[in-house]
């Protein structure tokens, strides 16, 4: 399994935008076969401030991901709303057991 943890930053003003655009990504995404997780967290201290966390069963199932419609638009549709590039974390999981 892998983890992936997405944290990107709207710009001042664009945070409602870019939860709008996240939610037409959001369904598809869990629906990709692989997708266990697929959550869109907002910072409640920081309101501007994103998370995508999302298990996947494996990095083929992500990069499979990355290539889908909706990905490539709402990372395309995301440039001009976000301050620069998101910043990806990832970590494989032998087990889902404790996770």
């Amino acid at each position: 399994m892998l983890i992936l943890t997405a944290k990107l930053r709207a710009k001042p003003g664009c945070a409602q935008e870019l939860i709008n655009l996240a939610e037409r990504a959001i369904g598809p995404s869990r629906n990709e076969e692989g997708c266990l997780t697929y959550e869109l967290l907002q910072d409640p201290f920081d309101q501007e401030s994103f998370t995508f966390f999302e298990k996947w069963r494996s990095r083929e199932d992500l990069d499979l991901h990355f290539k889908e419609p909706h990905f490539l638009e709402f990372a395309a549709e995301s440039e001009g709303i976000t301050d620069g590039a998101a910043k990806l974390v990832s970590y494989e999981v032998s087990s889902n057991d404790k996770i």
